[in-house]
């Protein structure tokens, strides 16, 4: 039987790159027509990527493949319909580690669980609806789409993280395993070249895997529900057409509401694209354009090389003198809670919001949240 992949299995597959074309024609696709394209950059924050990102993501919703039938008879009839090994082994393959063990996946009856390191099987007695599942191209294997992947994991992540697992498959990166060469230093003291393999984050997604509205659709879909509601609320909080982690951290921190330890700022548009004199635009990592008000994220401000330096400071120039009054957060932003309320009171100042310590939480919990949303969303969650 086909293998309903779910939770954080799905959420796996859409965080990292090697199952991007279940959702789109090829890696790299044209903006207007979704055809396969040469590789190219994209603008980020272009009007047109966020308008093909919502396309994409609406004509999936509404999708229902032909397993789903064979799920609601097993559901009536019992027969066990086991999730296929064979399946399971061609998921983890073609996951090149990104994928963790045993996969999660839903089966319709207790007979169709399968005893197997490779699987954990949770018995879901109602059949995958419209835009639930993904096929992908391994042979009988369905993959909850981003949006219900969210809907699954809703009552399983504090509300927080699961703002920042929507904004991760709302974004521009995606997660995969790096070699990065190191010195190490033996017992003997001699030092040698290591080649060790790591979790990165890369950006180069030419549309995201989901957006805020195919996520807000599911979510009110299905808000007779407790995770239907958590989902509806972790939405109004996440942002879409972040560059990096440590973008969405940022802006995560700054609009979170207080009594979960965020600064209750409003939320800002991310890689927004904006006018500048001579009829050129620049990009702004956040932007409140009610207010005028911009943030950077330089996270090479301690080791950029001169001419990114002067680069950067050519950009911000441009912008400032586009009459948008624009701030710069560094990773000591990230890494001194003292510093980040700074910067918080700063831009609450410049949206016109005074600024009040009152209703923030401790700094000890604010330090936690931070913590936390500098991880991977779905990190240590099985």
């Amino acid at each position: 039987m086909t293998a309903y992949v779910k939770g954080v299995s799905a959420a796996e597959c859409w965080t990292c790159r090697h199952f991007y074309k279940s959702l789109l024609p090829d890696g790299a696709v044209d903006l207007d027509t979704g055809a396969p394209s040469p590789r190219r950059s994209v603008p980020l924050g272009n009007p047109e990527l966020e308008e093909r990102a919502r396309e994409l993501a609406f004509e999936r919703l509404f999708v229902i493949y032909d397993e789903a039938v064979d799920y609601e008879v097993a559901v009536g009839d019992g027969a066990a319909k086991k999730p296929s090994r064979g399946a399971i082994r061609a998921l983890a393959d073609r996951g090149c580690g990104m994928v963790s063990m045993p996969v999660s996946v839903m089966v319709p009856n207790k007979a169709s669980r399968l005893n197997s390191p490779l699987v954990a099987c949770s018995v879901i007695a109602s059949a995958p609806g419209a835009g639930a599942f993904v096929r992908s191209a391994e042979c009988g294997l369905l993959i909850a789409s981003p949006e219900w992947c969210v809907l699954q994991l809703a009552l399983d992540l504090p509300m927080p993280q699961l703002a920042e697992l929507i904004s991760e498959l709302c974004s521009t990166y995606y997660y995969e395993l790096t070699e990065r060469a190191e010195l190490v230093r033996g017992e003997d003291g001699t030092a040698r070249a290591e080649v060790r393999v790591q979790e990165a984050a890369l950006s180069h997604r030419p549309v995201p895997v989901s957006c805020l509205a195919a996520m807000e659709e599911v979510a009110h879909g299905h808000g007779s529900s407790q995770a239907g509601r958590q989902m509806a609320r972790a939405v109004r909080y996440a942002v879409e057409g972040a560059a990096s982690p440590m973008e969405t951290a940022l802006a995560l921190m700054l609009s979170l509401p207080r009594n979960v330890g965020g600064y209750g700022l409003p939320k800002p548009r991310m890689n927004w694209v904006i006018d500048v004199e001579g009829g050129r635009f620049r990009v702004v990592d956040a932007y409140w354009p009610d207010a005028g008000a911009g943030l950077e994220y330089d996270s090479d401000a301690h080791h950029a090389e001169k001419d990114k330096i002067r680069a950067d400071s050519l950009r911000r120039n441009e912008v400032q003198a586009g009459d948008v009054r624009l701030f710069t957060a560094t990773a000591l932003h990230l890494s001194s809670i003292e510093a980040l309320d700074d910067l918080a009171a700063q831009l609450s100042r410049a949206l016109g919001r005074p600024w009040r310590t009152a209703g923030l939480k401790p700094s000890a919990q604010r330090k936690a949240l931070l913590r936390t949303l500098k991880r991977r969303s779905i990190e240590g969650l099985v």
